[in-house]
C-alpha cells in the first residue's frame, strides 16, 4: 500500500571544485543518457554496484583516481546516480528519495574553505557565478522542506543542484576551462 505523499529521504553534500575535472570525469558527471563514450556503463556501475564492491570498479582504481578531489567528485556523482536507482526500488514501498547538491553555503566550514589554501578559487567561483554569491543554510532548508512536504509529492529520484549557477558557468560561462 502506498502512502499518499511517500516518505522522502534527503541527503546533502558540499560543492566540488569543478575546474579539476578531466574530460573523462566530465563524461561521468553528465546525465545517465549522455552520449560520451562509456558514460552509460560507468553511470550504471556507479548507480547499481553494491557498496562493498564499488572500489573494484575499473574507473575507481588508484591509478585513475589520483587525488582526494577527484575521488570526491566521483563519489558525488555516484551519490546522485544511486539516488535515481534507489528511487525506483523504494518507490515500490511508497518512499521518495532525492538528493540536494549545494554549492558554497555560508557555514563555518565554508568560511574555513574561503579563507584557506583554496579560498581564492572558491571566491572566484562565487564571483563568476550567475547568482554572484554563496547560499545560506535556510535556502538549502527550503529545498529540503519542499522535497519532504506534500508539495514535493511528485518529486523522486532527483538531484537538486543549488550552487548559484557555478556549474552552469563552468560549462557555459566564464568558469569554463579554456
Amino acid at each position: 500500500m502506498r502512502r499518499p505523499h511517500g516518505t522522502p529521504i534527503v541527503r546533502s553534500w558540499p560543492c566540488a571544485k569543478l575546474s579539476s575535472l578531466s574530460e573523462q570525469d566530465r563524461s561521468v558527471r553528465r546525465s545517465p543518457g549522455a552520449s560520451a563514450p562509456g558514460s552509460k556503463s560507468k553511470n550504471a556501475a556507479l548507480a547499481t554496484t553494491p557498496a562493498d564492491e564499488l572500489l573494484k570498479l575499473p574507473m575507481l582504481q588508484p591509478d585513475l583516481v589520483t587525488d582526494p578531489l577527484h575521488a570526491y567528485q566521483l563519489a558525488k556523482r555516484g551519490n546522485s546516480l544511486r539516488v535515481m536507482a534507489e528511487a525506483v526500488r523504494w518507490g515500490k514501498r511508497g518512499a521518495r528519495i532525492n538528493t540536494i547538491s549545494p554549492g558554497i553555503i555560508f557555514t563555518p566550514l565554508a568560511t574555513d574553505e574561503l579563507t584557506g589554501p583554496r579560498g581564492e578559487g572558491y571566491r572566484r567561483m562565487i564571483e563568476l557565478s550567475p547568482a554572484g554569491r554563496g547560499g545560506t543554510p535556510d535556502e538549502v532548508g527550503t529545498i529540503g522542506a519542499l522535497l519532504m512536504g506534500p508539495d514535493g509529492a511528485f518529486i523522486t529520484g532527483s538531484d537538486f543542484l543549488m550552487d548559484g549557477g557555478v556549474t552552469a558557468s563552468y560549462f557555459y560561462g566564464e568558469l569554463r576551462p579554456q
